[in-house]
């Protein structure tokens, strides 16, 4: 289709094309008497698109994956390499800066394609353990050490093996780094300590054994105008060995540090901050048998929020299984419930029970429509008795049992502020004396109700139930 137009000035006339885009696709067999404008390509030169594959990568398995994060709780305490640094600085009496250019898991079979021949190795003992670390100091940087701590001017010379005196020097630089390292372990990492000098690669590799992989890290080293190579090498073995089965305090401080260090990162990720003031037991037959107007009784209430009383609760995030925060919940000024963070607690084992991930959201609860009368759902009003109760494996949820936590209040947080909690801090629950609590399975909601006494008994009244 084409439209035609004319300037009243110029008399030119313009012509403007109207093409339908649809139309504009590769023709495997374009008729041979169009003209070239509207010529489509032909299949031979039609464009494809293909997956863009990269090649030469390294390949590295998920177990390596692994190794190679069991070195941050090998790392030492932050400071660590500064003073050694320091240390060596003043022995050297030059500068000398130790940098980690990278970390590598590898076959134990690849040994050789990392230590040079000849250079320095020294083999190091973790500990009590059989297996073997070594630590490798490049030839020629290891000849510039050995000059300065005899007297010389750390003068570059040829790359020859060092004789048994110079070994012996660079044995003394090794021991006075190690003084400094092993008080910057955490407590549970097995204390390293010289167990000699070894004489070529093949020596090494009959200490250390050529089964499972190894964990390489490379450092540059810097010392005076001269710099180096510097590597560690850590068999797989080892590393199992030594890691602590459980969690030290100074390893957790560590990854709290470094999640204070990167919380920026976690602005995005969010969750609730969920405030417990109380939990019963029932077993999932029970639970799914609960209507409006229910009566559930609770073990106990550490927080009599119907009339407006202070008391206890625990904050938990999300499903709350890595621990819990303490803290005492009251009537702010504003009428309103705030909760003041008293203590943290690590190593909750979490609610047992439901294996539903997912949370609600408050709000999403939607109300139960079964008939409370016939105590049946409305599609199934005038069936049979025989269809209504006929066995199936709802019966096997009887041997369930789930804990019912008793939420004073959820208040919508961010990784990162989970991150800044601090003890004595006061957080605004936005929930008044009076108003309703949730029922949550393993974080998620299942019904809300209100705070009522039973024969002496406290419970919660269900008032709606979640889908």
């Amino acid at each position: 289709m084409s439209l035609e137009s004319e300037d009243e000035g110029s008399g030119v006339h313009e012509r403007t094309m109207l093409v339908d885009l649809s139309q504009l696709r590769p023709s495997r067999q374009a008729p041979p008497q169009e003209s070239p404008a509207s010529q489509e390509p032909p299949a031979s030169q039609e464009q494809r698109w293909r997956p863009f594959a990269f090649r030469n990568l390294e390949k590295v398995s998920r177990a390596q994956g692994l190794l190679a994060e069991r070195l941050r709780w090998l790392t030492p305490a932050d400071g660590t390499a500064v003073a050694v640094a320091a240390r060596l600085t003043e022995l050297f009496d030059a500068e000398v800066r130790l940098t980690v250019e990278s970390v590598q898991v590898r076959p134990m079979a690849e040994l050789r394609r990392f230590l040079g021949d000849p250079t320095f190795l020294a083999v190091l003992a973790p500990g009590a353990l059989q297996g073997r670390a070594v630590l490798e100091v490049e030839l020629a940087l290891a000849h510039v050490a050995v000059d300065l701590l005899l007297g010389g001017a750390g003068e570059t010379v040829g790359l020859r093996p060092l004789t048994d005196i110079e070994e012996g020097v660079m044995a003394y630089v090794v021991l006075e780094g190690l003084k400094l390292l092993v008080p910057g372990l955490q407590a549970a990492v097995p204390r390293p300590r010289l167990d000699g000098v070894a004489r070529g690669v093949d020596e090494v590799s009959a200490r250390l054994g050529d089964d499972g992989p190894m964990l390489a890290v490379h450092l540059q080293a810097t010392l005076g105008p001269h710099s180096g190579m510097v590597r560690l090498v850590v068999p797989a073995a080892v590393l199992d060995a030594a890691e602590p089965a459980v969690e030290s305090t100074q390893r957790r401080a560590r990854g709290k540090a470094d999640l204070e260090a990167f919380a920026s990162r976690l602005s995005a990720v969010r969750s609730w901050l969920r405030a417990e003031i109380g939990s019963a037991e029932i077993s999932g037959q029970d639970l799914a048998s609960l209507r409006v107007k229910d009566v559930l009784l609770v073990d106990a209430l550490s927080a009599r929020t119907d009339k407006g009383e202070a008391g206890t609760a625990r904050l938990r995030v999300g499903k709350g299984t890595a621990g819990w925060a303490e803290a005492e919940v009251f009537v702010g000024e504003d009428g309103r419930y705030q909760a003041r963070i008293t203590d943290f607690v690590q190593g909750e084992p979490g609610h047992p029970g439901s294996a539903d991930e997912a949370s609600a959201e408050p709000g999403d609860e939607e109300e139960d429509f079964t008939n409370p009368e016939l105590d049946v759902p409305p599609e199934l009003e005038g069936a049979a008795l025989d269809d209504v109760s006929k066995p199936d494996g709802s019966d096997l949820l009887g041997d369930v049992p789930l804990q019912i936590a008793v939420e004073l209040a959820r208040v919508p947080v961010t990784a990162q502020q989970v991150v800044g909690l601090r003890t004595g801090q006061v957080l605004e629950l936005n929930r008044g004396p009076g108003e309703p609590v949730e029922l949550s399975v393993n974080g998620k909601v299942v019904a809300r109700g209100e705070l009522v006494e039973l024969e002496g008994q406290l419970g919660v009244r269900i008032i709606t139930l979640a889908s």
